[in-house]
């Protein structure tokens, strides 16, 4: 391989953003840890998982593009440096990628849609609009405040029921709750990137929830974000190992929220990758919680 072709491999692996992905793998895990048995199919679980993981590359690769073309990306950006404001990538050249993950994520999805429940339709068509709209388009909804609102959504209840769903399994109240409980540590991977570019946004009229609180309130609303999970599974009655595994995972957002609460600016970049892997830890905390220690 090339210099010059190794290059560009590593400006595309760093557009991918692929320190994300935990966030995307950790819901769908859970969802499919959730179906009943005589339901699973191997097939329809590896399909899930790679339209999730197609729909959050596409999501990194329209937030570089759409940010960039909208003038929200600056010099003095705090954060990863993005390839269309860098300069690294051409906006045909995000476009041209951006079309083809969702073109993994439409494939896959069609499968899923064609063999799965006829909701998977409807919430199918719901990702699609909110990969292209929340950066993208006249009113991107996350200069509203509503990114995190969306990212609980998608990667929380949709990302869970849409796995039962695809697998046909009948839906219990049980993963009702671990949809509404997954979706909170990934949503905030999302505050502590809106924590970190307030300033910006602020001057670009982006009106994250982060621009509108505050710093205090929104390091205070990451805490709950990441707590949440936790405070409503405490193992009771359960074997040691439970209360074990909670711990850890408890200390670990602990750990977080105490470095959210010293860190700002650029030194936030850090957390964002740490978060996700927390995400995933909750996600498989869930599972054992109601699925291994309730049976």
């Amino acid at each position: 391989m090339s210099v010059a072709v190794s290059h560009k491999v590593t400006i595309w692996v760093q557009t991918l953003r692929p320190r994300t992905l935990p966030a995307a793998v950790g819901p769908v895990l859970l969802g499919q840890g959730l179906v009943m048995p005589g339901h699973f199919n191997w097939l329809t679980a590896v399909l899930c998982l790679l339209c999730a993981l197609a729909l959050q590359l596409a999501v990194n690769l329209a937030n570089d593009l759409f940010d960039g073309l909208s003038g929200v990306d600056q010099p003095d950006r705090l954060g990863p440096t993005r390839a269309l404001q860098a300069g690294w990538l051409r906006a045909t050249e995000l476009r041209a990628g951006l079309a083809v993950t969702l073109g993994v994520a439409v494939v896959t999805g069609l499968w899923l849609v064609l063999f799965g429940h006829w909701l998977l339709w409807v919430l199918g068509g719901l990702a699609l609009l909110g990969v292209l709209g929340y950066s993208g388009g006249r009113c991107p909804y996350a200069n509203r405040g509503l990114g995190e609102v969306a990212v609980w959504c998608f990667f929380g209840p949709v990302a869970v029921l849409g796995s039962l769903l695809a697998q046909q399994s009948p839906i219990m109240l049980e993963a009702v709750a671990a949809g509404v409980l997954v979706g909170m540590p990934v949503a905030a991977i999302l505050v502590v990137n809106n924590l970190r570019d307030r300033h910006t946004d602020a001057r670009a009229g982006k009106l994250t929830l982060a621009v509108r609180w505050g710093a205090v309130a929104t390091r205070r609303f990451f805490a709950l974000m990441m707590l949440g999970p936790l405070a409503v599974t405490v193992p009771l009655a359960l074997p040691g190992w439970a209360w074990g595994t909670w711990g850890l995972i408890g200390l670990a957002a602990l750990g977080l929220i105490r470095e959210m609460q010293r860190r700002d600016g650029a030194a936030l970049n850090a957390l964002l990758g740490l978060t996700a892997l927390y995400s995933l830890a909750v996600a498989l905390w869930l599972w054992l919680r109601l699925v291994v220690a309730a049976g």
